[in-house]
C-alpha cells in the first residue's frame, strides 16, 4: 500500500471531496457527536463506482497505526480541518487529505 500526499490523488477523488464537503462534513460532526475524537475514511474506487465514507474513532485509528504515531501526527492537524484518510482500491494506495 502506497501513502501519498493529496497532490497525487486522481481527480476522482479530489472532485468527490470538493462536491460533498457538506455532506463529508456532517458524518464528521456525527461521529465527533458520539468520540473525542477521529478522522473520515473513505474506500473508493473508480473502476466500480464505490465511495464508502465512515467516520474512525481512535480505537479504530490504532487498530491501523501505533498510539506512538498517531499522538504526534494528530496535533499536526490544523483545528480547523479534518483528516480523511483515503484507500483507493484501484491503485492500492493511501492518501491523507486535510479537508
Amino acid at each position: 500500500m502506497n501513502v501519498q500526499h493529496i497532490s497525487s490523488a486522481p481527480s476522482y477523488i479530489t472532485k468527490f471531496i470538493s462536491g460533498n464537503m457538506e455532506q463529508l462534513n456532517k458524518i464528521y460532526e456525527e461521529g465527533l457527536m458520539n468520540n473525542r475524537d477521529g478522522i473520515l475514511a473513505c474506500k473508493c474506487s473508480e473502476k466500480d463506482n464505490r465511495m464508502d465514507i465512515q467516520f474512525m474513532n481512535e480505537e479504530m485509528i490504532l487498530e491501523m497505526i501505533t498510539k506512538e504515531k498517531w499522538e504526534p501526527y494528530k496535533k499536526t492537524i490544523p483545528e480547523d480541518k479534518k483528516l480523511m484518510y483515503v484507500m483507493d482500491l484501484d491503485l492500492n494506495s493511501i492518501f491523507l487529505v486535510t479537508i
